[in-house]
């Protein structure tokens, strides 16, 4: 059984809900006059909801940016009276808590009307995955589970009643998470800061492989054209990647670095999936499969 392929078909499930529930979403933060930071320190509210919110707790799930940025952006809602200042960072106020769970409703709201399977095809698909999530947060480390303990948390913001589309986008994340915990575990051992680890996968993806496309593409992280610049020289210095007039590339110690590093992340992801037999397994692939064709007609009606 082939279980990139059935992820992959969850990944683009997820992708058309995102896609549709978006307009709703941005619209409550528009109209609620949100700025650009409510898409951190929104979800930042639910993930520690019993934590001190802080740059660092933050960077330990999204580790791709830079302190500044994010102590930017939580210092803007404590202003605006949606965090309140506690020791080294900051805990949310009730008008946060309403705030981080009414854009959580409006993506409900958005993707309510998305009926891609029968009922009770859905709900053995999101069986499927809360068993996946379940055995992957009883696995053995590594990979710590930071990540997907935290979005875990998302749990309180719904109750059994949430449309079967919403608990599917929920139990996804918890997986997608926990993928972001494997991934992390495979390149940490590096020593090297995220903001470069991305740079360095930008340029292995071969889309983003120039100083201005990388500053195009990155740019919402708040780091700068000349940093970036910098970055790109400490990886041709590690012998990451190497540079011919304006395009990078990765050097053969690279690419093996990064095939490396997504092996060892299926390793980590796909080792709990053993929870399931095979004829569960091809169960979730064909369910997983109708989903994103259910999901892609929409896309085709638009």
């Amino acid at each position: 059984m082939n279980l990139i392929s059935i992820w992959s078909a969850l990944e683009e499930s997820y992708d058309v809900c995102t896609d549709v529930g978006a307009p709703a979403i941005e619209k409550f933060a528009e109209e609620n006059h949100l700025s650009a930071g409510y898409w951190s320190w929104g979800p930042a509210i639910i993930l520690f909801p019993d934590e001190t919110i802080s740059s660092a707790q933050w960077m330990r799930i999204f580790p791709y940016g830079i302190p500044q940025t994010i102590n930017g952006r939580f210092a803007s809602a404590a202003e605006g009276g949606y965090l309140v200042a506690d020791g080294d960072g900051f805990r949310s106020t009730e008008k946060g808590k309403a705030a981080a769970h009414q854009g959580l409703q409006a993506l409900t709201d958005g993707i309510v009307h998305l009926h891609p399977l029968p009922p009770n095809d859905l709900q053995r698909l999101i069986d499927y995955l809360v068993r996946l999530s379940d055995a992957s947060f009883s696995a053995p480390e590594p990979p710590p589970k930071f990540c997907l303990t935290h979005y875990r948390n998302y749990k309180s913001t719904f109750d059994n009643n949430a449309p079967l589309i919403r608990l599917f986008v929920h139990y996804f994340k918890e997986l997608d998470f926990y993928r972001m915990d494997s991934h992390m575990a495979a390149w940490r051992g590096h020593n090297l800061e995220g903001n470069r680890w991305e740079v360095f996968s930008e340029v292995w993806g071969g889309k983003n492989n120039t100083l201005d496309k990388i500053f195009d593409e990155l740019s919402f992280r708040g780091i700068t054209r000349d940093e970036y610049a910098s970055i790109l020289q400490e990886l041709i210095e590690r012998g990451w990647i190497q540079q011919d007039g304006e395009m990078y590339q990765p050097a053969n110690e690279g690419k093996r670095i990064r095939e490396e590093a997504e092996a060892l992340t299926d390793q980590y992801f796909f080792a709990p999936w053993s929870c399931l037999n095979k004829s569960e397994l091809e169960e979730l692939a064909s369910l997983a499969s109708q989903l994103r064709d259910g999901l892609r007609k929409t896309e085709e009606q638009k």
